[in-house]
């Protein structure tokens, strides 16, 4: 699963790359047109716990994809930009995180002369806005060109829907504000609309840091549009305390009055705005944590691992992870009858524990 990281020039997004992306030498951040991409491991202390239940000679933990892309700017929406490669790198992102200044420096000038994070959080929204308007604009005119034809496609429903599209567009909502059916979800996938993507505002502080925005501020914050997502975050002050010795950093730390980095925080939002879960399967010498949809099925948590897996499903073997934890093993679960088999339409729990019974 992919996150964009986009924002406007000296917003500090870059920074946030970095940060997320730190210590990951296995997974250096490589090129991508103009952007950067790294993967990284999503922090979970159940998988910690289940290394020293199963003591495996391989762990897999879940991971995310992070893309820094080139900096936005005031007419990237709109269709002939010049900004080249960026939209549609934009859309094969799953989810968009968008860092908003709110750090003063005299030293890094705002492009336009004054720090205002909500007029910021608007103009990034105008142009998420003005991209799908265009997409949505331009294939209308493609299929009423085709009526005019006479073309025999009954493209009713898809025109129906983009208009209803085009309407919530012109009056400035983005289309994560519409329920749309599972019939028409699939009409617009293909589209990859970006105001259709979870969104996360990150707010990049000063090095005081300061207490997360109450749910006004991060209102004000945000041009008044509410989000279910909103992160405060020192970028700066977090890399430089992330490029220190360990214990220099707790130090510091201790000194600025920060318990902890508030990174693996903004990892497991991030992981959570795309919707997943985590199951767990113990197979062999090795452990690992997959990642699947909130409300995904045994089935498909059994595709996840292998195609063979899903063709030849009979039953999955499962346990809690808190009642495995409690028993100490798969036979204590087993004995208190808290391993169950559970069918193909089983709905998946988040820390679920899977061994996939199936035939080749």
């Amino acid at each position: 699963m992919r996150i964009a990281i986009i924002g406007l020039p000296t917003s500090g997004k870059s920074t946030v790359y970095r940060l997320l992306t730190y210590g990951q030498p296995s997974h250096q951040a490589g090129r991508m047109g103009e952007a950067s991409i790294a993967v990284v491991r999503v922090p979970d202390p159940r998988l910690d716990r289940l290394v020293s239940l199963f003591k495996p000679k391989k762990v897999t933990p879940a991971s995310m994809e992070f893309i820094d892309l080139a900096p936005l700017t005031k007419g990237s929406g709109k269709a002939g930009d010049a900004s080249g490669q960026l939209l549609p790198q934009m859309r094969s992102a799953d989810a968009l995180l968008a860092v908003l200044r709110v750090f003063r420096d005299e030293r890094v000038p705002h492009i336009e002369g004054t720090i205002d994070t909500a007029r910021d959080a608007a103009t990034l929204e105008a142009e998420l806005l003005l991209a799908d308007l265009d997409v949505v604009e331009k294939r209308i005119a493609k299929i009423e060109e085709g009526l005019r034809k006479g073309k025999k496609e009954d493209t009713s429903q898809e025109l129906a829907l983009l208009k209803g599209c085009r309407q919530t567009l012109e009056s400035e909502r983005p289309l994560r504000e519409v329920s749309f059916s599972p019939e028409d979800d699939r009409l617009l996938r293909g589209f990859q609309f970006l105001t259709a993507k979870p969104l996360c505002f990150l707010l990049n502080v000063g090095e005081n840091g300061g207490p997360a925005p109450t749910p006004a501020e991060a209102l004000t914050a945000t041009s008044g549009r509410s989000h279910p997502s909103v992160f405060s975050l020192p970028a700066k002050l977090e890399l430089e305390l992330a490029e220190l010795p360990p214990d220099e950093a707790s130090a510091f730390r201790a000194e600025l009055g920060i318990d902890t980095s508030p990174v693996p925080r903004l990892l497991k939002l991030c992981y959570d705005l795309l919707g997943l879960i985590t199951f767990f399967t113990a197979v062999r010498d090795e452990l690992r944590a997959w990642t699947i949809p909130r409300g995904a099925t045994a089935l498909k948590a059994a595709g996840t691992v292998h195609t063979d897996m899903e063709r030849g499903f009979v039953k999955a073997e499962v346990v809690a992870f808190d009642a495995l934890m409690r028993c100490g093993s798969l036979a204590g679960a087993r004995k208190e009858g808290l391993l169950r088999l559970e069918g193909k339409d089983y709905l998946v729990a988040d820390g679920d524990v899977i061994t996939i019974r199936f035939n080749i």
